[in-house]
Order: C-alpha cells, then structure tokens, then sequence
C-alpha cells in the first residue's frame, strides 16, 4: 500500500491505458475512421466524430513542448518531492502527454528535445509514465 495519490486504473474508458503502462507499453485509441490518435480516451473521436474506437500501442517517443516545475507540492502526498518537473510531450504518433520527468538533480528539459517514457511500477496495479531526455 501506498499514501501516494494514484489514479483509478479500473475506469473502463482508460484501463487499457494503464494495462498497457503496465505491460511497458504506451497504448492509445485510435479511431478506426479515420486514424486520428487520442488521448484523453472519448467515446468518440474528435476529428471525424466516428464513435469508437481501438487500442493500439505508439511510439513512448516525442518532443518537449513545455514543462512547469513544481514548486509547491500538488498534493500533500507530493510534498517530499518538491521541486519536481511536469513535462508536456508531443508524441511522435500524435497527440501530447503530459507526465513527470524522470531526470532528477533539478536538471530541466529544454524544449524541442528528444524524450523517450520510461515505465515506473508504483504499485502490482498502478504503473506511471515518466519522460527523460533520449541520450
């Protein structure tokens, strides 16, 4: 057990997501319509509004497009963490997520560089993503 906050990975509209994470995979919904990669998971895509779609693993590759360090903790469960560093990725594959960064010592992502996911095991249920800087 942990005093961490974690998410719900039993909600049937992102628990593939979180198999995935678990499974080292980045899995996202991709409208069969169309082809549009989304996230968050909708009943519904929102570039041909098809209903649907299908799980499908993409690239845990992207670009920085920005990112915010934490100063003041988010949570109180954060609170031995501060200062840490939220980054926003532009997958390769489309569509951007926004998820901690791994490189610690108070290092910061420049933006426009390579990052690639790492998988960081919280919990038996709950894995997390987290960026750093491809070497």
């Amino acid at each position: 057990m942990t005093d961490r906050l974690l998410p719900d990975v039993t909600l049937p509209r992102t628990a593939p997501f979180w198999e995935g994470l678990r499974d080292g995979r980045l899995v996202l919904q991709r409208c069969a319509a169309c082809g549009y990669v989304r996230w968050p998971a909708s009943p519904r895509g929102a570039e041909c509004l098809t209903v649907g779609g299908e799980w499908t693993e993409v690239r845990a590759t992207g670009l920085v497009w920005s990112y915010a360090v934490y100063h003041r903790a988010f949570h109180p469960s954060f609170r031995d963490q501060v200062p840490y560093i939220v980054v926003a990725v532009e997958l390769d594959d489309g569509p951007m997520l926004i998820a901690r960064f791994a490189d610690g010592d108070g290092h910061r992502p420049a933006i426009g560089s390579r990052v690639v996911g790492v998988f960081e095991s919280v919990t038996p249920d709950v894995t997390l993503l987290r960026w750093k800087e491809d070497a």
